[in-house]
């Protein structure tokens, strides 16, 4: 069984040590909506097939390489090292620049409420570490919509809600772009708190 890892968002950012971060966009757009749509058809059919143990050698490579895409949460970066293919650098920022101390600041916002929705992420956003040599120190995926973060598979980083909404408000100021850029989870939350603190 493979085990899961979890560390505060606290914990995450005051142990990495890297030089530049970049943010990245991906599994969204129109380009990735209209080859979505074109493959998710695809990929049914041979799941339905491979269900029936009825695939082709040249199918089950096909079906193997659809199911990558469309059968698993997908990350920035894969098992593999390859960046995801709707993948897009929005932006660079060295370490010294004001706009990553709002990130470390983000990162350390006080864990009070940890989220637990049901929903599976689909981590749409995310921040690539890398050191002087231009390695890749870490990469933390978020969830913006179900509030998750992640290393990579089965490694959580746990914010509060709170974090969630500040990273949404950070891409929206840095011209990024999100699902829902009205929306906040701590407007709600803070509206039911005061209306059972009645």
């Amino acid at each position: 069984m493979t085990p899961y890892t979890y560390i505060s968002s606290v914990d995450y950012i005051d142990s990495l040590v890297f030089d530049y971060v970049e943010t990245y966009s991906s599994q969204r757009g129109a380009a990735y909506e209209e080859n979505r749509i074109r493959l998710q058809p695809e990929y049914d059919e041979l799941r339905e097939k491979k269900e029936a143990n009825q695939l082709t050698a040249g199918e089950k490579i096909k079906f193997s390489e659809l199911y990558e895409l469309f059968g698993v949460t997908q990350y920035l970066i894969n098992g593999k090292g390859q960046f995801h293919p709707s993948a897009q650098k929005t932006h660079t920022f060295k370490s010294n620049d004001p706009i990553v101390e709002r990130i470390k600041n983000i990162l350390t916002t006080e864990i009070h409420e940890i989220p637990g929705w049901l929903c599976e992420p689909v981590y749409r956003d995310a921040l690539v570490f890398y050191d002087t040599d231009n390695n890749i120190v870490s990469v933390l995926n978020i969830c913006l919509s179900c509030q998750y973060m992640e290393t990579s598979k089965f490694n959580y980083v746990n914010g509060d809600y709170k974090t969630y909404d500040l990273f949404k408000r950070f891409f929206i100021d840095i011209g990024h772009d999100v699902e829902d850029p009205t929306y906040f989870v701590s407007d709600d939350i803070d509206k039911m708190k005061l209306k059972y603190k009645k």
